[in-house]
């Protein structure tokens, strides 16, 4: 039993953000199709993001649409926008949220990765409080600043102090403090947002101790460098020891869990069993999905980035920030 879920008649508050670029189509990734399953009601309030790099798209004879081109790529590339759809569902959360709530995170890809920061952020710096959306920028800016892995040098100790003491204060001041993540649900969180890797953000890789449950959905035939795996614990590939972590491969490469049925109906059979909410659904499990020919993703453009000095993660470490450039 989770320690932190001992409000029974608490809502539901369940998110999900997408990867990138995905639009709404005949044919839609898991993370639209758990939604679409998912019971709206007043019991379950729900939210979805459609993820980095996806925009409504203009007229292709007007500026506007050389505009929303020319920022959707650079969106993919650099993943620009992934503070503004990690800041619209925490502001969803805040505006929404009740004591006794369950929230639910869910992602694919950059999503997940998304999912998983807004966790790091209401679990550093807090859900901010009602009538204070001005301050979640600000909020965001304080808990991208902690560095949770301060270097010895004096000057490097003392501003990873100040930036703790910081978050702290404000959490006190403007936010619910005590707010904790029922359930996390991601397929194939990967290594790198955009092309480029940035800082990773605080509490996306060193372990569970702010959430109840965590589910995660792996790539078991993915072998592009850009798309390697975010464990729970970062680097340090021994795993949880604890039943309320599971990280779970599956066969296929990214892709395949982008809209694969089996690892679908995992994270809902493991979603249900900690208390979200869905009505009943047409896919099943088919012995087909067994045999599927898996999609090789490591093919045309991606081979130039193999070759390039690129930062990574390095496993196999007792440190969960340990990166790495690699040819």
């Amino acid at each position: 039993m989770c320690p932190y879920s001992k409000h029974k008649e608490g809502r539901n508050l369940v998110v999900c953000i997408d990867g990138s670029s995905n639009r709404f189509g005949l044919k839609n990734t898991n993370v639209v199709e758990l939604y679409s399953q998912l019971v709206k009601s007043e019991a379950q309030l729900t939210y979805y993001n459609s993820g980095v790099g996806t925009h409504a798209r203009p007229t292709w004879r007007s500026l506007t649409y050389v505009h929303y081109w020319l920022s959707n790529k650079v969106d993919l590339l650099i993943a620009w926008n992934l503070e503004r759809v990690i800041l619209a569902a925490y502001r969803w959360i805040s505006e929404n949220y009740q004591d006794g709530d369950r929230i639910y995170l869910f992602g694919f890809s950059r999503g997940a990765y998304q999912a998983r920061a807004i966790a790091g952020m209401i679990h550093r710096v807090g859900l901010i409080l009602p009538g204070n959306n001005e301050q979640i920028p600000f909020a965001f800016e304080l808990y991208s600043k902690i560095d949770e892995k301060a270097s010895k040098r004096k000057k490097s100790r003392r501003k990873h102090a100040w930036a703790n003491e910081l978050a702290e204060t404000f959490k006190s001041t403007f936010c619910r403090s005590h707010v904790h993540i029922h359930f996390i649900g991601v397929w194939d969180t990967v290594s790198s947002v955009g092309v480029v890797r940035g800082k990773t953000l605080p509490s996306t890789t060193n372990g569970d101790h702010h959430m109840c449950y965590f589910r995660h959905a792996l790539a078991l035939d993915e072998r592009r460098v850009k798309f390697l795996p975010e464990y729970i614990h970062g680097a340090n590939t021994e795993g949880s020891h604890s039943e309320r972590i599971k990280e779970v491969w599956f066969a296929g490469s990214h892709s395949d869990l982008q809209s694969g049925d089996i690892p679908l109906l995992w994270m809902r059979k493991e979603a249900v069993e900690a208390g979200l909410r869905v009505k009943p659904t047409e896919v099943v499990w088919k012995m087909d999905d067994l045999q599927k020919r898996t999609f090789e993703s490591l093919r045309r453009t991606w081979w130039l980035l193999e070759f390039a000095p690129v930062k990574r993660v390095v496993y196999g470490t007792q440190d969960n920030h340990t990166f790495g450039y690699v040819l």
